[in-house]
């Protein structure tokens, strides 16, 4: 049992950038791709770095306390059917299944 939630949530994030970073050093070897400019890229590293993780590992962590990690792994697949969904009603993506779109 971890008392403090949000100091494992960010000790997981910087962890994942720290492991993100040794394997884009190793299969990318354009150092533009590390440029971000104040636009869109930019506002999109850091909505996806505070809100999607930080916010779900503070959260799994909440239920894991809860009620046991038996039903954070079971709800987990359920994180890529809301992305697709959310990407598609808020970004207006077009969900594909393989190489047909499932909604025109």
């Amino acid at each position: 049992m971890y008392p403090a939630e949000l100091s494992m949530t960010a000790w997981i994030c910087f962890l994942g950038i720290f492991e993100g970073g040794i394997a884009t050093f190793i299969f990318e070897r354009d150092m533009s791709v590390w440029s971000l400019g104040f636009d869109s890229r930019l506002l999109a590293c850091v909505y996806s770095g505070i809100v999607c993780s930080g916010m779900a590992y503070y959260v799994q962590g909440v239920v894991t306390r809860e009620r046991g990690p038996v039903f954070v792994t079971s709800f987990s697949p359920l994180c890529m059917i809301i992305t697709a969904a959310l990407g598609s009603i808020v970004l207006a993506e077009q969900t594909h299944l393989g190489r047909y779109p499932m909604f025109h």
